[in-house]
């Protein structure tokens, strides 16, 4: 079903200017008064108590900091684990949230599977990075593909500026729990991004500033990015996007500078990963490096998805506070799905920079990342709707000759096996 744009603001009371009803949204400001979205994240998804060596407890009902103990983890470093046991250390997915407009391919085995980007059947996903495949794009909203991929922090932007700016008088009409249950309808989330993120008139180009920028926040940048820019990094993105406003780089959002990031890391390469400086020489999918690990904010990078998914939860809880419950475990208590994606083989780095350990990064092997790991491709029956045009077009491109021929790798291997234990292939050079 295709909904129109326009019947839609009227139906919801919406001018396309920004006309408020009431500054403070519904009920009260979005984040709520004295909170921050790290709490708003937080009580959505409680997570559990750690040591001062980060160590979990699992014996106490309330942590240090006065929160409940709770199944999701204080301390993300990887979407790694993301869609399985949060045990595991992970959030849910796009996917596993719901977020309708995300457009993730579907788990066919191709490199990227279950991601927002699009290779084909035989894309070269062991030597070509697949973040390159592209998302599913378009120049209209009313065509199979709907708006394409709209990113999640842009739901969290729009949806957050129109409940503060009281662009209806009643958010319950964003809901319809017959249809949605906990979750804000897509036709009512794609008013508010066109309301706030409109296409160009005569190209139907969409532009969506990134997460860490006064243009593309919900309420000023996204707090919980973390992005990897620094320096002279951030300047050059400052000059690049002149509209964007204030941007959260490194200087900002942990108060250093390029001197506070370990030694084997790229400072500055963009994206809220930190990838080594060899990985990023062989092109690796950044998606596959850690999170922010190391100075003030180490571990707290959150997913826009799941502070939109959080949002949804605490306006859900309000309109139908009994049939929605709180947290978002209560409003889905069969995760996790099974949407768990595809990745690299992994390796622990040389030496630790911090105190308490540094993530995992992809392996390196004769200067090479490895796809798919241990884990496999993850080819898999899923429910849900896929567009698949991209993956049965066939690639077109050169691949490059990267990587471990089969006779240098079992040859390393081999040389890996002859010396014993302490030749562990999960401590080497990243």
């Amino acid at each position: 079903m295709i909904f129109h744009l326009k019947s839609v603001f009227l139906f919801l009371g919406v001018s396309i200017g920004r006309t408020v009803v009431n500054a403070d949204g519904q009920f009260g400001p979005l984040p709520p008064t004295s909170s921050s979205w790290a709490e708003v994240v937080e009580t959505a998804f409680p997570t559990w108590c750690i040591d001062a060596a980060e160590n979990r407890l699992n014996d106490v009902a309330t942590c240090a900091d006065g929160t409940t103990n709770g199944r999701w983890t204080p301390l993300y470093f990887t979407k790694q684990h993301g869609g399985k046991d949060p045990a595991m250390g992970g959030y849910p997915t796009d996917l596993d949230t719901r977020y309708p407009f995300y457009y993730g391919s579907a788990f066919f085995g191709q490199a990227c599977a279950g991601g927002n980007a699009h290779c084909s059947f035989d894309f070269p996903g062991d030597k070509i990075q697949c973040g390159s495949c592209g998302k599913i794009k378009t120049d209209n909203d009313d065509g199979p593909n709907g708006p394409g991929h709209v990113p999640p922090h842009i739901g969290l932007a729009a949806i957050t500026r129109a409940y503060n700016d009281g662009v209806t008088e009643d958010i319950a009409d964003w809901f319809d729990y017959a249809q949605n249950q906990c979750r804000i309808m897509p036709h009512v989330l794609l008013a508010m991004i066109r309301k706030y993120f409109p296409r160009d008139p005569v190209t139907g180009e969409a532009s969506y500033p990134a997460p860490f920028s006064d243009a593309g926040g919900p309420d000023g940048p996204y707090p919980l990015e973390f992005v990897n820019l620094v320096g002279a990094s951030c300047d050059a993105e400052k000059a690049k996007h002149p509209d964007w406003g204030n941007l959260d780089c490194y200087e900002e959002h942990s108060g250093g500078d390029v001197n506070s990031y370990p030694d084997y890391l790229e400072a500055g390469h963009g994206s809220p990963h930190y990838c080594s400086k060899g990985l990023m020489a062989a092109e690796v999918n950044k998606d596959w490096c850690p999170y922010l690990f190391f100075g003030p904010n180490r571990g707290k990078y959150r997913h826009p998805h799941v502070a939109y998914a959080a949002v949804e939860v605490w306006l859900a809880n309000k309109v139908m506070p009994d049939k929605c419950g709180a947290t978002w475990d209560d409003n889905n208590p069969d995760f996790p799905y099974n949407l768990d994606v595809a990745f690299p083989k992994m390796a622990a780095v040389e030496q630790d920079a911090t105190a308490n350990g540094d993530p995992e990064q992809p392996a390196l092997e004769c200067g090479h990342w490895v796809w798919p790991g241990t884990e496999g491709v993850k080819r898999k029956a899923v429910p849900g709707v896929f567009v698949t045009d991209k993956y049965l077009t066939s690639f077109t491109g050169d691949t490059p000759n990267v990587g471990c021929s089969s006779s240098s790798s079992s040859s390393s291997s081999r040389s890996k096996k002859g010396k014993g234990a302490k030749a562990s292939p999960f401590r080497q050079p990243v």
